[in-house]
């Protein structure tokens, strides 16, 4: 009883920080994002003409790399690229006290603890943040060393733009990502298992962590409205009171949803039987009762009877 009570002490006093934090992370992550989509569009393409011109004359590769006018680009736009990925990576670092945060309360509260989530919210987001800006100033200074040289042709092109350092930068990004999502997705099923989350931030941050592997938008709108959700719950917002599990200091899971009830019609005999597609299926489980013909009234004698009595007499 202690260690809960303890446990709900060091909570309370870093839930403002943590809340402050996962809102400006969704903000400034959201932001850096949008700058750099806003600089990559003015990026000129190069189209598949483009590439194949060489071979049209006849020439194995052109004299000027048709990837030269993408190394002015990043050249010429250093310093805003620099600085868009330097608060994304800033912004991505920040999810970290949010991330924890949450794993160590989930950890407290669940009966079967995994220590993962809480490793995975440290190092997703600094392997994430700090190689995605490590391996776009790579990129500028490849440009700025295939630039300075006389040559522009496919070799030298290649050889300023490739190479083990860029790969090996990558592939650190890379496991970043992943583990990014793997702890989006870890840590809204296991928070929302105990409680900690709603139904709906639990699903919407398990779409966060898909989202990370397969991006359908080209900016993270999710990611960061989950972000800023998160600590928005946290403040209490809108007074909204925080889910019972963070009060009571221990797992309370959801109710299970309980199925709707059956509709019944004004005539009794459309609902009973569970229906079609309209609604008007078979009838089978109605206990109808057969209708009770009423009695006849009595009749009295018809008068062309009476004749025929007397005509007898």
């Amino acid at each position: 009883m202690a260690d809960a009570e303890r446990q709900l002490a060091v909570e309370g006093a870093q839930r403002p920080r943590v809340a402050a934090l996962a809102v400006l992370s969704g903000l400034l992550f959201f932001g850096a994002q949008l700058w750099i989509a806003v600089t990559g569009s003015k990026e000129p393409s190069i189209g598949v003409l483009q590439g194949l011109a060489p071979a049209f004359k006849g020439l194995k590769a052109a004299a000027v790399d048709p990837r030269t006018i993408k190394e002015q680009f990043l050249v010429h736009h250093q310093f805003a690229l620099i600085a868009a990925f330097a608060l994304s990576g800033i912004g991505a670092l920040m999810m970290i006290a949010p991330l924890r945060y949450l794993a160590n309360a989930e950890r407290h509260r669940s009966a079967t603890p995994s220590p993962l989530t809480s490793q995975f919210a440290l190092a997703g987001p600094i392997m994430y943040g700090v190689f995605l800006l490590a391996f776009e100033i790579s990129l500028i200074v490849g440009a700025h060393s295939y630039l300075s040289g006389s040559a522009r042709t496919y070799t030298a092109a290649s050889a300023a733009t490739g190479g083990g350092l860029r790969v090996a930068l990558q592939l650190i990004l890379t496991v970043g990502t992943l583990l990014l999502a793997v702890v989006f997705i870890m840590l809204s099923l296991r928070s929302m298992r105990v409680g900690l989350l709603t139904r709906m931030m639990g699903t919407v941050g398990i779409i966060s962590g898909v989202l990370f592997l397969i991006p359908l938008t080209p900016l993270p709108v999710i990611q960061s409205l989950w972000l800023v959700f998160f600590g928005a719950t946290l403040l209490g917002f809108g007074g909204r009171p925080l889910p019972e599990a963070w009060i009571a200091g221990e797992a309370r899971p959801w109710p299970p949803r309980q199925p709707a009830p059956a509709r019944q019609s004004r005539g009794g005999g459309r609902g009973a039987g569970g229906g079609g597609l309209f609604g008007g299926g078979s009838r089978r489980g109605t206990a109808t009762e057969p209708a009770v013909p009423a009695p006849a009234a009595p009749r009295g004698p018809s008068p062309s009877a009476s004749k025929k009595r007397k005509r007898r007499r």
